[in-house]
């Protein structure tokens, strides 16, 4: 009986299809990573956090710098949009359109300068608000519902 519940598992899965896919690409020379994130729908995904809920709807990425032996040197927590005016039209980024890439860039560096960093634990936490979708090539209201998701990552920093 226990295998027929693993083998109804794998043919019907109990979770659905990704809204937002979320991959991170990790480049050793320059200590960056790049947050890509790809809508698979016709919805349109906003991510600033509402004013009257501070902790409702907010997208974040969470950095967590180890030494070799898993002690936490020191750790850091942005919103996915922040810092973004270096590389990247903040205002698009703070919107996700229908069937697009948004790509965020985070400088490792920037926030902790130990020379004992081994590794560097990557959260990212996708709390936002569909406020819109796009039907027969035009963008119009939806009503507001939210979509929520996380991806974690570690990385070498060597």
């Amino acid at each position: 009986m226990k295998h027929f519940w693993y083998l109804i598992c794998i043919i019907f899965p109990l979770h659905g299809a990704a809204q937002i896919n979320i991959r991170i690409d990790y480049d050793n020379t320059s200590k960056e990573i790049t947050l890509f994130l790809k809508n698979e729908t016709n919805k349109v995904f906003k991510f600033i956090p509402t004013e009257r809920i501070v902790y409702e709807y907010v997208s974040s990425i969470s950095f967590l710098y180890k030494d070799k032996n898993g002690n936490i040197l020191c750790s850091r927590e942005r919103l996915i949009y922040d810092d973004q005016h270096y590389y990247y039209n903040i205002g698009k980024g703070q919107y996700l359109a229908p069937y697009e890439e948004n790509r965020y860039i985070h400088k490792l560096t920037k926030w902790c300068q130990n020379n004992n960093i081994y590794a560097v634990d990557i959260s990212v936490k996708i709390d936002t608000r569909i406020i819109a979708k796009k039907e027969h090539g035009k963008i119009v209201k939806d009503k507001e519902k939210g979509y929520k998701t996380e991806f974690k990552k570690s990385i070498l920093w060597e």
